[in-house]
């Protein structure tokens, strides 16, 4: 049997910050290692790297800077960088998760020829950087048809363009699934908040929905799981508006909280996948989001969970109220939720899915779609 084949994975960000980090993670598990060595470039220190080195994989810590044009010296050297450990380490493809990652690994990758794949979980187009990415990859992999969007009328793009799903540990998140490590969640029942405190994910307009919410039924908590630039902020429009929110923080592990929780809820303005989503579906926990990116991809409104759309707190107060008032309905969506992650969303499927652009790429005699 031929050895596996190098690949190298690279993280834009150090932390655990989001799904694409965790979706990261979950590929370098599931990644068959009889057909692919995997390698893993962080641009530095933090939980990555912890997890990472708790995997088991070889590492590469080395700073990506912000591409701007007093980084440009530090842009150069970091190229250099990434092209001899290319080299040193005999790696075969990068796969690179974000747009920065992907740049230096284009720019790297391209005297020696090196495949480049561009993992998409973004649906906002970048004017200046998705032609010269688009260029420079072999192959681009989008988290959603919303993601995919973002290149609809490129040139190339038809051929590049594929549309793989995230997916979920059913093990990891199946009912009752916890962590034993993590803190004890502050109460039971609650309908919890899971995703940065930013505005993108929309967590004002949750608290805005709680307030209400809670006039209705007053015995329901509130709890938002997450970090940002809007924590202070929002703690201190909790207490003025006598909302009973719990701020537990950035959490590795989100499973107490879903085994707490009576909804979770997704309230982005903007969302190419939502990750969160199928963790709580896989965990038999109602959900109720905004109609907005590639979330309706994932949750089919009134089937799966209940879509509402963005920047209207009123609409996600009331289908947070139906989906706690009406235990039956709310079973049955559960229930399809449940079945329809098994169905379209196994971190297994991903993983294979994946694995399959791998080859593709790699395969002997392949020039289309590699840099010249």
């Amino acid at each position: 049997m031929s050895e596996p084949q190098p690949v190298l994975l690279m993280a834009n960000f150090a932390d655990r910050i989001g799904g694409g980090e965790e979706s990261l993670l979950g590929l370098v598990r599931g990644l068959d290692r009889r057909r692919f060595a995997p390698h893993v470039h962080v641009p530095g220190e933090g939980g990555m790297a912890i997890e990472l080195r708790r995997i088991g994989v070889p590492l590469a810590l080395r700073p990506l800077p912000t591409v701007r044009p007093w980084t440009l010296l530090a842009g150069g050297r970091a190229v250099r960088d990434l092209r001899a450990l290319l080299s040193a380490r005999r790696i075969r493809l990068v796969h690179a998760h974000g747009s920065r990652s992907a740049l230096y690994a284009g720019l790297a990758a391209r005297r020696s020829r090196i495949p480049v794949i561009w993992h998409v979980r973004i649906v906002d187009r970048d004017p200046w950087l998705d032609g010269l990415l688009l260029r420079l990859s072999s192959a681009i992999v989008a988290n959603s048809a919303a993601a995919a969007g973002r290149f609809r009328g490129r040139s190339g793009a038809g051929t590049k363009v594929h549309i793989v799903p995230n997916g979920v540990d059913l093990e990891m998140f199946s009912p009752g699934a916890h962590a034993t490590t993590t803190p004890a969640p502050p109460a039971e029942g609650a309908v919890v908040y899971i995703g940065r405190l930013e505005h993108g994910k929309g967590p004002d307009v949750f608290l805005e929905a709680a307030r209400v919410v809670q006039r209705a039924l007053p015995r329901v908590r509130f709890v938002l799981v997450g970090d940002g630039p809007m924590r202070a902020a929002l703690e201190a429009a909790a207490r003025a508006a006598d909302v009973r929110a719990t701020f537990v923080g950035h959490q590795a592990d989100p499973r107490p909280f879903l085994g707490m929780a009576e909804a979770v809820v997704v309230p982005s303005r903007q969302e190419a996948f939502g990750r969160v989503l199928i963790e709580a579906m896989a965990a038999e926990v109602p959900v109720v989001a905004t109609r907005v990116g590639g979330i309706p991809e994932v949750c089919v409104d009134g089937r799966t969970g209940l879509l509402v759309p963005p920047e209207d707190p009123g609409a996600l107060a009331g289908a947070i109220v139906s989906t706690l008032t009406d235990p039956d309905v709310t079973r049955a969506r559960v229930r399809a939720a449940a079945a329809d992650v098994r169905a379209r969303f196994t971190l297994a499927a991903h993983v294979a899915r994946i694995q399959q652009l791998y080859d593709a790429v790699l395969a002997p005699g392949r020039v289309d779609g590699v840099p010249r």
